[in-house]
């Protein structure tokens, strides 16, 4: 039986057969007379076999390890095999599940698929409250930065979500839009009295917040928490070197964390809206005895 017969009452490829052979899952029969490939019975089955096992999700390394521990102890190899393959699946289906979650999540609340779903309903108030396509994009490209840098469901990520939370229990996400949109239309020409006014402007929003959350979540108020919840409220922006928080992830990666953030500012960020940010930041420590 030549390879395409093979192919075809085996329900594979004649591909899949040469790749069997590269792996030595399947030996290299003898030739014809003509040069053709001539197969037996016996690869026949072997052929049946290697898709049955596939068909069952394990790899083609671990049909082979299956193949070749026939003998002494094949039961206990087909255990060990089989046991790993559930193992597996089960975590595949868990991993399923999850994303059936975040999607029925998502669709329920009408949130962005790409915007952390921590973050989700924070971009949607401000997409309520009328906010400029511009201020949405700042604000996710910001908010994926930190969900890249900080797990899911860890403490970071849930302070910078309770954060934003604050702002809208307490009826301020309008006068959030509002700040920031005057942040993103401050030029370089800004005076200096426009750029005072506004960060003040800053500095009296966030103090309320920022002290309702020392309230309720015991938030430790000091230079590095400020620096973290300014940071993500006036730019849509969140430095980690000054988070306040224990970083879930080794020092290399927050310090590629700072250069990532650092390289983000430079693209987004002008000299005057950097310059109202440091404000806010002085303005915040200084009302809080900082």
């Amino acid at each position: 039986m030549r390879s395409k017969e093979l192919a075809d009452f085996a329900g594979v490829t004649v591909r899949a057969l040469r790749h069997y052979h590269q792996m030595g899952l399947l030996p290299e029969p003898p030739r014809s007379a003509n040069g053709y490939r001539s197969y037996s019975a016996g690869d026949i089955v072997r052929v049946l076999r290697i898709k049955r096992m596939t068909s069952l999700g394990m790899s083609l390394q671990q049909v082979g390890e299956m193949l070749e521990g026939e003998g002494a102890d094949e039961d206990l190899s087909f255990t060990e095999t089989l046991d790993a393959l559930d193992a597996e699946l089960t975590q595949e289906i868990e991993r399923l599940q999850e994303k059936r979650r975040v999607l029925a999540m998502l669709r329920e609340r009408n949130l962005d698929p790409d915007v952390p779903l921590a973050f989700g309903d924070h971009v949607a108030r401000l997409r309520d409250a009328g906010a400029s396509q511009h201020l949405v994009e700042m604000e996710r490209s910001g908010l994926l930065l930190v969900d890249r840098f900080f797990a899911s469901g860890s403490e970071e990520a849930e302070a910078v979500s309770r954060f934003f939370s604050l702002i809208a229990e307490t009826d301020s996400v309008e006068t959030y839009v509002s700040l920031n949109e005057r942040m993103l239309a401050l030029s370089p020409a800004s005076s200096e009295g426009e750029r005072e006014k506004l960060a003040d402007e800053f500095v009296g929003f966030m103090l309320p917040i920022l002290m309702e959350g020392k309230r309720l979540y015991g938030w430790e108020l000091g230079v590095d928490s400020v620096l973290a919840m300014s940071s993500a409220c006036d730019s849509g922006d969140f430095h980690a070197e000054g988070a306040g928080f224990s970083p879930s992830f080794p020092s290399s990666e927050s310090q590629d964390l700072d250069t990532l953030m650092d390289m983000y500012d430079r693209e987004t960020l002008n000299e005057a809206q950097v310059e109202v940010n440091d404000r806010v930041v002085k303005g915040l420590l200084a009302a809080l005895g900082g």
